[in-house]
């Protein structure tokens, strides 16, 4: 999707056509973020950044003749900004790499237009923005100048904010707060979405542990995680590793089960897994039927515990 101006309808339109080709079966697609020709300002590159990192196909681009489009050209407050959805976008990794999975084995598009996501909600169909990142993150980029916030559509059920961990209910239309350093984005309840150290570049740490991130529900939800060697094509031999996450939130507890597919062995041995808006006080933990102690939980705002990767039941008890 090159060759575009640095202009806000185009983009707009890049929103839409990723969204097109996604449900037209071409999910590894993005747009020359910027602006192939033209020169943005330094709003329209930050927006145009926000929403480029939540495409499978990620990269800025240009035609060189206009001026220089690097972040820093666009000073101090708009490079900081770009380096937070950059990074964002590198702690993502393994979420981003999962759909590609089920978008490689399933057909499933990599981005979902509401309509595609939930059919039965008549209110989806004429929303064109706001789209489905994976299967369980919500993404409506701002496309004006100036603008502080945007109203959107949250599709049926219950979700995050990304940034507050306010719980929103959906299948509603709503304002939300967006200055120039943020962008709506929201988190399926129950969601477990699995999260790499920041990078700036694929290999430049190694790392014995990633996060998961466990939004909490009253209820029942699913999540995957899928890995390889991320080369060569071994992974059609079994050498791939596919976990499921069952998350079972109750009033009082919280249980994730963990089943893995496939012979693959990633390098890291631990999960650090955060908790997000549990309704209870921790007061026991067992791990595959073997009580911890509380000591190795982490008492801040999101509470933490570190555990190998190999468990098969994970069940935290509280009043």
């Amino acid at each position: 999707m090159g060759d575009n101006v640095a202009t806000w309808e185009h983009l707009a339109i890049a929103n839409n056509q990723a969204q097109r080709m996604a449900m037209s079966g071409f999910s590894f697609a993005g747009s020359d973020i910027g602006g192939f020709a033209g020169q943005p300002q330094g709003e329209l590159f930050a927006r145009w950044i926000q929403l480029g990192v939540f495409h499978a196909f990620c990269r800025v681009h240009s035609s060189g003749d206009h001026g220089n489009q690097e972040p820093w050209v666009f000073g101090e407050e708009i490079t900081d900004i770009v380096r937070k959805f950059v990074e964002l976008r590198y702690q993502l990794l393994p979420y981003l790499y999962t759909a590609f999975w089920k978008y490689i084995n399933e057909g499933t598009p990599i981005l979902k237009s509401l309509v595609l996501y939930d059919q039965e909600d008549t209110a989806t169909h004429y929303r064109s923005d706001e789209f489905i990142y994976g299967e369980q993150i919500l993404i409506c980029p701002i496309l004006e100048p100036n603008a502080k916030g945007r109203r959107m559509y949250i599709p049926r059920g219950t979700w995050y904010n990304f940034w507050t961990n306010e719980l929103v209910v959906g299948g509603k239309e709503l304002w939300v707060a967006a200055n120039i350093d943020s962008m709506p984005i929201f988190i399926k309840e129950g969601a477990i979405i699995p999260k790499y150290p920041v990078q700036q570049y694929i290999g430049e740490k190694k790392f014995d542990e990633i996060t998961l991130d466990v939004y909490y529900k009253e209820g029942k939800e699913a999540s995957k995680l899928y890995d390889d060697a991320h080369d060569g094509y071994d992974y059609k031999k079994g050498r791939f590793s596919l976990r499921t996450f069952k998350l079972t939130g109750k009033k009082e507890e919280l249980i994730i089960q963990q089943h893995k597919r496939g012979d693959f062995d990633a390098d890291y041995s631990k999960f650090k897994i955060v908790f997000h808006n549990l309704p209870f006080k921790i007061t026991a933990i067992q791990i595959d039927n073997v009580a911890i102690k509380l000591e190795n939980l982490n008492t801040s705002n999101t509470q933490a515990i570190t555990i190998g990767k190999e468990f098969t039941e994970l069940h935290l008890f509280g009043n």
